[in-house]
C-alpha cells in the first residue's frame, strides 16, 4: 500500500475530487493541520494507467501533493516532481 500526502483545507475537499478513482486510492484523515494523508493499493501497472488521472484530478481541485511532513527533501513522486508517495514503483512520467 502507497501512501501521498495533499495539501487541502478539508478532508472532505479531498474526498471529491478522489471520489470513484481506480486504483483503491482512499482518504485516510489529517496528517496534520494543513496535510491530508492519502492511500492507494496500485501495482506498477495500474499504478501507470491511473497515477496520472490522479494527479488531474487534485490539480482540477486546487490541490497538490506535497512532501510528507517531518521528512524535507524526501521525493517519492514517480515523476520526480514533488510530493511524497511511500512505496511507489518507478514510473516514467506519461504526461510529456
Amino acid at each position: 500500500m502507497g501512501r501521498f500526502f495533499v495539501v487541502a483545507k478539508s478532508v472532505n475537499q479531498v474526498k471529491r475530487a478522489l471520489i470513484h478513482t481506480a486504483g483503491g486510492v482512499r482518504v485516510i484523515g489529517r496528517f496534520d493541520r494543513e496535510t491530508i494523508e492519502c492511500s492507494h493499493t496500485m501495482e506498477s501497472q495500474s499504478f501507470k494507467k491511473n497515477w496520472p488521472i490522479i494527479l488531474s484530478r487534485l490539480s482540477s481541485a486546487g490541490l497538490q501533493l506535497v512532501d510528507r511532513p517531518g521528512s524535507p527533501g524526501d521525493t517519492a513522486r514517480p515523476d520526480g516532481g514533488p510530493g511524497r508517495h511511500d512505496d511507489c514503483p518507478d514510473v516514467e512520467d506519461s504526461t510529456g
